[in-house]
């Protein structure tokens, strides 16, 4: 009995960092495609609230039809969710050949050598180091959320997919404030937001299965889970526009990569943690690499200032 019990939790554990996975092969190419035509289509002015939309629409669509999709599999087969998915796609298909433009300023010809000078900025790497351990600080615990509730805080499946529509409204404030930040503050405003998230993280390896306590901090993650991410696109492109304007094309896709690699990364060190000392310790560990991210921002703030005092 002990046997079968480990190898269902092993299933549900893979299950969830497949997913992860699975999601981080799509998602890149679909966010670079809304960073590189959102300034042309509203204007710079503009661009940073339209930002905000298309992260906010991704974060409640991943999260919330992760849910949807868990209740359709559990109750009419897992074939109908396939469906259901496979026809979202052909209507996106069909909205984005019908409505995004053919040509633009990214269509500048550009050789790969003239884009991939952009790395040669260290605000550049700096900056994706901080968003890979930013991102990856809250996938070593969102990677595993499903068996974390279910196994630590002891919610069953159905209450799980409500608590995860919930979490998917509050990324979408998350994805709000992000916006709110980068037009107030800019990036250095995320040294606060990474401290903010380890402190939530910590707390949840604190709090244990203490309800509701442990929830409400679950919640509250989400609330900042994507702040980071307007703030990191708008860095990646004014120092593409300022030092390589003909890397437009290749700054936009540096967030939803480095969001990519983060997802891989958090998860990979979510599964250590949980083949090791336990799921309850995922929050313990993921406050660590929030706490290297808040240290990485203020490296890419120096890093920036040195770039910009050389002209």
């Amino acid at each position: 009995m002990f046997g079968q019990c480990a190898l269902g939790v092993r299933a549900k554990l893979w299950r969830a960092a497949c997913g992860a996975r699975v999601v981080g092969s799509v998602s890149g190419a679909l966010l670079a495609v809304g960073v590189t035509f959102v300034p042309e289509l509203v204007g710079a002015k503009r661009s940073s609230g339209a930002l905000t939309l298309v992260y906010a629409s991704y974060s409640v669509a991943l999260i919330v039809a992760t849910s949807v999709g868990k209740i359709l599999a559990s109750t009419v087969g897992w074939h109908v969710a396939m469906h259901g998915a496979f026809a979202l796609s052909l209507v996106a298909s069909v909205l984005l050949a019908a409505f995004m433009p053919r040509s633009g300023k990214t269509d500048e010809p550009a050789t790969a050598r003239e884009q991939a000078r952009l790395f040669g900025e260290p605000s550049i790497i700096a900056g994706m180091l901080v968003f890979v351990f930013g991102i990856g600080s809250v996938y070593t615990f969102y990677g595993y959320v499903t068996p974390y509730m279910e196994q630590v805080l002891g919610m069953d499946a159905v209450a799980v997919s409500g608590a995860l529509v919930v979490y998917g409204v509050i990324t979408f404030g998350s994805n709000l404030l992000s916006g709110w930040v980068d037009m107030r503050f800019g990036i250095k405003a995320l040294v606060a937001v990474f401290l903010a998230q380890a402190a939530i993280l910590a707390g949840l390896y604190v709090a244990g299965s203490s309800m509701p306590g442990s929830l409400v901090l679950v919640m509250l993650l989400g609330l900042v889970m994507y702040v980071a991410s307007i703030p990191s696109v708008s860095h990646f492109m004014d120092v593409a526009r300022r030092r390589y304007p003909k890397a437009l094309t290749l700054a936009s896709s540096l967030e939803p990569l480095s969001f990519n690699v983060g997802i891989a990364f958090g998860t990979f060190v979510g599964g250590v943690v949980v083949s090791g000392p336990g799921i309850r310790a995922v929050g313990l560990v993921g406050a660590v690499l929030a706490v290297v991210a808040a240290a990485l921002v203020g490296v890419t703030l120096a890093l920036t200032k040195r770039e910009e005092s050389r002209g």
